[in-house]
């Protein structure tokens, strides 16, 4: 199928006034061809090759063409340097979803890879643009949904095309189509940060921003994430989406778009409490007590529209005393897991296992489990779906509980010191305070609970990208574990749950780096403890054998003598 074609945005025109006839892109340039003029020409559109057209230069007295290939050459060394992170395996986009059809998202203008100025963030091809969108609502939408599903999503595009959201949506899809043009995404997206591009001054930019600050995060620069996070969190105050009238002034009298504005504010909630969480980071995240934001539906009733009446957070917290039976959804409890694991990050530095800090906290974690209903404990719901958003509260509560009695758990240092591919090691205590028997046993179990969500069915690279770090904070208790214990003593069961971990974050690693560098650094300090209790194991054995023999010596010589 030919590509569409996508007509300037700065006039209107037919198919056949796209480009006047004396304008050539730059490929019929190079080899000094006649170019019909169209958005992407008969021949690069022959030749399956990227057409681009140079901003006209005439007044510039040559200065354009300098101009211009400078910004080339910057571009070709960012966009290369970017492009080695990408996945060298082959793209895992089913075929379903390579060739789908052409959509809503089809209509974003081919200039809209140039900014005022004409500088070009690299020619991306439409139908990458086509691929990303359909990769992100395949693997990454279910792992943090707080846009509205695909169908809706499009039929809002077809009425308001959102440039800067489709961008940072095609940015993070990008991750998982081999060899999509990264980097272009993320110098487009940047501009409409930098204010080069104009950006929306509605929830929609919140939403391309918390989106973005997602697939950094995930891409390791985590510096940059935050910030765009702290911005994300700002706008939205100032927009007052933290208001439980917001989604409903905004919605646009549709009830799925209301429901992604409740979770857009959510799901900003819960990523500013898993970053500093899984990071080891000063918590950033602004959380107004006053805010009333109704709690997200289930899943399936937010992907077919039909959703209930919303309730608040005061009437969750008093479901206990309450005779209303009504279920509460997944991403509910998700959040309450999530206010759980900030809890224990701003608590002030707990310095004993008896202290009433840490019995208040306990309590906390302990009712989340406790008052979990029958249907969120096995992780799919009554058709037999995997529900990822339990997936991950359940994940949130595991880590919280480490987190929360890791202070009193003997960590080996060696472990904490080389696996820093998630947590500075620096922010992971080493066995300096008084270790409690109890509270390393919770530890132990919260590891194993973390290592237990490696066997669910289900491709591992849909989870979210936190996962990479559930599994790193998991490993280091492991191997923690496995370096204090006795010499003698059984380790098999110990040593199958660090290679869960690894092989888990080896499936992970061609998509995101955390994963590809915890995945080194875990395997590094395994082979120096499985070495060390080899060489222990062989001393104990000769020890054993020379006693053996001594005392043998010794009893043949008593009997001679008597």
């Amino acid at each position: 199928m030919d590509s569409p074609k996508y007509p300037s945005p700065s006039r209107a025109t037919t198919p056949d006034q796209e480009n006047p006839s004396w304008t050539a892109c730059i490929a019929c340039r190079e080899k000094h061809l006649k170019c019909d003029g169209l958005s992407k020409c008969t021949r690069c559109s022959s030749q399956g090759i990227i057409c681009v057209y140079l901003k006209s230069r005439r007044g510039c007295r040559g200065r354009g063409k300098h101009l211009y290939a400078s910004k080339s050459v910057t571009h070709t060394k960012v966009s290369s340097s970017h492009d080695k992170n990408q996945p060298s395996t082959v793209a895992l986009m089913p075929r379903s979803l390579e060739t789908a059809t052409p959509s809503a998202l089809d209509t974003i203008p081919a200039s809209s890879n140039a900014d005022a100025n004409g500088t070009y963030f690299g020619a991306i091809r439409p139908n990458y643009r086509q691929r990303c969108f359909d990769a992100f609502y395949h693997y990454f939408y279910d792992a943090h949904p707080f846009l509205p599903p695909r169908h809706h999503l499009l039929h809002l595009f077809k009425t308001a095309p959102v440039e800067c959201l489709q961008t940072s949506i095609c940015y993070v899809g990008s991750k998982f189509v081999n060899g999509a043009p990264t980097t272009s995404f993320v110098l487009e997206f940047e501009a409409y940060l930098q204010e080069t591009k104009t950006a929306p001054k509605d929830a929609s930019m919140v939403q391309a921003m918390l989106l973005f600050a997602l697939g950094l995060d995930g891409n390791n620069e985590r510096k940059r994430a935050v910030e765009i996070l702290i911005k994300a969190q700002n706008f939205a105050v100032e927009l007052g989406m933290n208001r439980r009238e917001y989604a409903f002034i905004n919605g646009r009298a549709s009830p799925v778009y209301e429901e992604s504005l409740r979770r857009t504010w959510w799901e900003l909630y819960v990523v500013s409490i898993l970053m500093p969480g899984f990071h080891g980071i000063e918590s950033f995240h602004h959380w107004d007590p006053l805010s009333d934001v109704s709690l997200p539906c289930e899943e399936k009733e937010y992907d077919t529209g039909f959703i209930p009446p919303p309730r608040g957070m005061e009437q969750f917290d008093h479901e206990s005393f309450d005779s209303d039976d009504t279920p509460w959804s997944s991403y509910a409890y998700r959040i309450a897991a999530a206010r759980n694991m900030d809890r224990v990050l701003q608590a002030e530095e707990i310095v004993f296992p008896d202290d009433p800090a840490l019995c208040r906290l306990e309590a906390h974690l302990t009712n989340w489990h406790l008052h979990l209903p029958d249907n969120k404990r096995d992780l799919f719901d009554q058709f037999g779906a995997f529900d990822e958003m339990l997936f991950q509260a359940h994940m949130i509560a595991n880590v919280s509980t480490m987190l929360l009695y890791r202070h009193f758990s003997p960590l080996d240092g060696l472990a904490v010191r080389t696996i820093t591919s998630c947590t500075e090691s620096q922010k992971i205590p080493i066995g300096s305070k008084k270790t409690d028997s109890l509270h390393t046993i919770r530890t132990i179990q919260a590891a194993s609970h973390i290592s237990k969500l490696v066997t669910l069915p289900g491709p591992l690279v849909k989870h979210t990208h936190f996962f990479v770090c559930a599994l790193t904070l998991s490993s280091i208790t492991h191997l923690s574990l496995w370096a204090t214990l006795p010499v003698l003593s059984p380790d098999q069961d110990l040593r199958q749950k660090i290679r869960m971990n690894a092989g888990a974050l080896k499936a992970i690693a061609p998509f995101y780096p955390s994963a590809e560098m915890g995945l080194r650094q875990m395997t590094n300090v395994a082979q120096k403890i499985f070495a060390n209790r080899k060489d222990a194991v062989g001393e104990v054995f000769w020890r054993d054998f020379i006693d053996d023999d001594f005392m043998g010596g010794m009893i043949e010589t008593s009997t001679k003598e008597s």
